[in-house]
């Protein structure tokens, strides 16, 4: 790897109340004097960085939520508006929090209130953000585990219907088992054959079978239950969607919050389970996470590969490839592919949540981000794509063998992960517990790594509001116990039979919309407050010259493109995602259940409570330079702990700052 040599700024044009710092002497060091910060930790490597970033990143979003959009938005045209987003708004806006992050070396608790006060609740807000998300994140986790732990001790449960006696549902039909039988709603009267059977509860059942059941009142005539499901209109099950209803206690005939129900203590257990293995992970902070992602972040990709053989064997899969590289050009007219697209990408990169931001803070201040940008960003996207093909053969071979179009079944959206995906491999020819063991197993390792920088984001604020759990090892693992437990807690709701109807609305309304409007700010703030000069001469003192002339044609460190983004056209295109979200007037609904308006109200509630710090703070600063009469140009003017911590990068800034005076 290519040093990095700092150069000389040019500073002329930029603001004098807008300079780093106006002298070298300004610097507060353990040598002149002032308060002296906690050492921060660092990456032991920059490849710990590196597999922490495309852990964060790299999440569920790739493997679950990327085929269910692409579906929804007709296969391969989707991918023309997510390259674009991915170019003018994904890779911006990511360069962009490295940047500050590094430079800074503190959290966006502390980032934003030094680079510029005026917007110190850009921080909060995004904590706030990254606290929802990491409670409801982590019932993804504990779901994974409560299945993994099922196909290992349950012998897959989810292949066949429950019994009537032990939790089942009359509607769920098993059509491996349904197909065997000789009677199947085709004949009027099954009396006519003596030797006919029907499909009820589980089985094929004979004419005397069906003559007890009709006996004990179980059924009405010699049909089984099945056909009169299918004369009354009635929806059936299939056995995964009943083992999924059963695990989550959820109740397809019921209304959504009519009541919330008993906890389940199964999956309370495993919310825990997971809220644990959080805990030893972080436990000593980036120095054992930093190793972890070692594995986490790569060995997902292992699985992925024997999928992709795997899917790509079955019958039915080149449907499924076919629908993915066959675009459906008239989508693109259609503003809502590019909103999905533009939600896709900051869903799946995790921006505007201040994690990326407290990554970069434990780095070296002259890393090269911009190479970990492109590393980071491609790799993210090129998992999403190449999950595609590992995904639509799936459900190619799911809608041959149920008779439905390859768009319908992507179209389930968050049961892929649970119904669709775990009922297809145990149709695939081989050891289906084997198959799904380790297909939750990866679901598992990929909802980790996100959720590790999610807490890390919240601890790190902790402990930056309160510096005594900087002090020592000890007094961290408290914080670590204390976030841990008070978000297990919250995300006991989670585990209601509610639970899936709670997660929909918090990723909508806390890791949706809060996102884009943070990374809004974050721009506007940056690049017309902070001032787009003074961000530039900061990125140019980190990185120095080029390397080579391979990283000018890259923008190394900043050229007109990243200009143009940051300056215009990612803030353009961030408003116009705004404005649809906010004109979408249609119900919202889960599982084609429509909320309540209360409910509704609450997750618009929730959107103010995260988002509502950035114009407060602005109000509570504005009134006590009023009061203090200090002047109201000291709320954009970044403050004299603003820069690196450590004593060479701020003197590194200082003396750059000397030689251009």
């Amino acid at each position: 790897m290519a040093k990095v040599t700092p150069a000389p700024l040019d500073l002329e044009n930029v603001d004098a109340a807008h300079r780093p710092i106006s002298n070298v002497n300004d610097f507060t060091t353990e040598e002149g004097g002032g308060s002296k910060e906690p050492e921060r930790e660092q990456w032991g490597s920059t490849l710990d960085f590196i597999l922490s970033c495309i852990g964060y990143a790299v999440g569920l979003g790739n493997i679950l939520r990327f085929p269910y959009i692409t579906g929804r938005n007709g296969g391969a045209a989707f991918l023309i508006p997510y390259v674009l987003m991915m170019t003018f708004a994904g890779f911006p806006v990511f360069y962009l929090e490295l940047v500050i992050g590094q430079y800074s070396q503190v959290t966006p608790y502390l980032l934003y209130q030094r680079m510029c006060p005026l917007f110190n609740g850009l921080g909060l807000t995004m904590i706030m953000i990254t606290f929802f998300t990491a409670i409801y994140y982590n019932i993804s986790l504990a779901w994974s585990l409560r299945y993994m732990y099922a196909g290992i001790f349950e012998s897959v449960p989810w292949s066949k219907c429950r019994p009537l006696n032990d939790s089942g549902n009359e509607l769920c039909y098993d059509d491996k088992i349904g197909i065997t039988c000789t009677y199947n709603c085709t004949i009027n009267d099954p009396q006519s054959d003596l030797n006919a059977t029907s499909y009820y509860d589980g089985a094929c059942r004979t004419k005397y079978e069906l003559q007890s059941l009709v006996d004990s009142g179980k059924v009405n005539d010699y049909r089984s239950f099945y056909c009169t499901a299918l004369q009354n209109g009635s929806t059936l099950l299939t056995p995964a969607q009943e083992y999924n209803n059963y695990v989550l206690g959820y109740d397809p005939k019921g209304e959504i919050f009519a009541s919330l129900g008993t906890p389940k203590w199964d999956l309370i257990v495993a919310l825990a389970a997971s809220w644990v293995m959080v805990f030893l992970v972080l436990i000593k902070g980036i120095k054992s996470s930093g190793k972890v992602v070692y594995f986490t972040a790569t060995f997902p990709y292992v699985i992925l590969i024997a999928l992709l053989i795997i899917g790509n064997l079955q019958p039915g899969a080149d449907r499924g490839i076919t629908f993915y590289l066959s675009p459906k050009w008239e989508k693109l007219s259609t503003a809502s592919i590019w909103a999905d697209a533009a939600s896709q990408i900051f869903f799946s990169l995790s921006v505007g949540g201040g994690g990326l931001t407290t990554l970069a803070t434990y780095n070296k201040f002259n890393s090269n981000i911009l190479r970990d940008t492109l590393i980071v960003v491609l790799g993210n996207c090129s998992t999403s794509l190449f999950a595609g093909f590992v995904i639509f053969p799936i459900l190619g071979f799911i809608s041959q063998i149920i008779g439905k179009t390859v768009e319908e079944v992507a179209a389930s959206g968050p049961t892929l992960a649970f119904v669709s995906y775990p009922d297809a491999l145990t149709r695939i020819s081989g050891p289906a517990q084997l198959y799904a063991v380790l297909f939750f197993f990866m679901l598992i390792i990929l909802g980790i790594d996100s959720q590790l920088v999610l807490v890390e984001v919240v601890i790190t604020m902790v402990a930056d509001r309160f510096t005594y759990f900087q002090k020592n090892a000890r007094r961290r693992i408290l914080a670590v116990i204390g976030v841990c437990i008070i978000m297990f807690c919250f995300g006991i709701l989670l585990t209601t039979p509610q639970g899936p109807a709670i997660y929909n609305l918090l990723d909508t309304f806390a890791g949706g919309i809060t996102l884009v409007i943070a990374c809004l700010v974050e721009l506007i703030m940056v690049m017309y407050v902070y001032g787009f000069k003074r961000f530039v001469a900061d990125i140019h003192c980190m990185l120095g010259k080029p390397p080579s002339r391979l990283w000018v044609l890259l923008g190394y460190p900043t050229n007109i493109f990243w200009h143009a983004c940051w300056i215009f056209i990612t803030p353009v295109l961030l408003i116009a995602i705004l404005g649809f979200q906010f004109s979408d007037s249609g119900d919202f609904t889960y599982q084609d259940k429509t909320y309540p308006t209360w409910a509704v109200v609450m997750g618009w509630c929730i959107t103010g409570l995260c988002c509502v710090w950035i114009p407060l703070n602005a109000v509570v600063y504005f009134i006590r330079a009023t009061i203090k009469k200090s002047g109201y140009r000291s709320l954009i003017t970044p403050t004299q702990e603003w820069g690196p911590k450590d004593a060479k990068s701020r003197a590194h800034v200082g003396m750059a700052l000397s030689s251009n005076q």
